[in-house]
C-alpha cells in the first residue's frame, strides 16, 4: 500500500534546493490554492507554479498542461522579483527536450463572433 497519501501534501520549497538542484518528473498538474497550478511529481511532491516558472514550461512544452506529463525538469535555487524586491525562489529548468509547435496539443480557443455595431 502506498502510504504517501496519508502523509499530507509535501511542497518543494527553497530550502529543498538550496544545496543543489533536484530532478523531478511531472506526473500531473492540478489546480492549487489561490487559483495557481501545482505540479505533481512522480515522487508525490508538489511545486506551486509562479508566473516565471509557468512561462518557462509553456515555452518548452506548449500551453497545454497535458503535454507536460512525463517531462523531466530540474528544480534549482534562484531569485525572482516580487513586489519590487528580490526574493529567493525555486526555479525550473526543462531537462526533457522541448516540444516543437507541431507536436504540441492544440488548445480549443473560443472566439466571440459578435462584432460590435457602432
Amino acid at each position: 500500500m502506498d502510504m504517501r497519501k496519508y502523509s499530507g501534501e509535501h511542497f518543494i520549497k527553497v530550502d529543498h534546493v538550496r544545496d543543489g538542484p533536484v530532478q523531478e518528473v511531472i506526473a500531473a498538474i492540478k489546480l492549487g490554492k489561490f487559483g495557481k497550478p501545482d505540479l505533481v511529481f512522480e515522487t508525490g511532491d508538489l511545486l506551486s507554479l509562479n508566473a516565471t516558472n509557468n512561462s518557462v514550461l509553456v515555452r518548452a512544452y506548449g500551453p497545454n498542461s497535458d503535454d507536460w506529463n512525463g517531462k523531466e525538469i530540474e528544480l534549482f535555487h534562484g531569485e525572482i522579483e516580487y513586489q519590487g524586491k528580490k526574493q529567493a525562489a525555486v526555479l525550473v529548468r526543462p531537462m526533457s527536450p522541448p516540444l516543437k509547435p507541431s507536436a504540441q496539443t492544440k488548445l480549443e480557443v473560443e472566439y466571440d463572433d459578435d462584432i460590435p455595431q457602432f
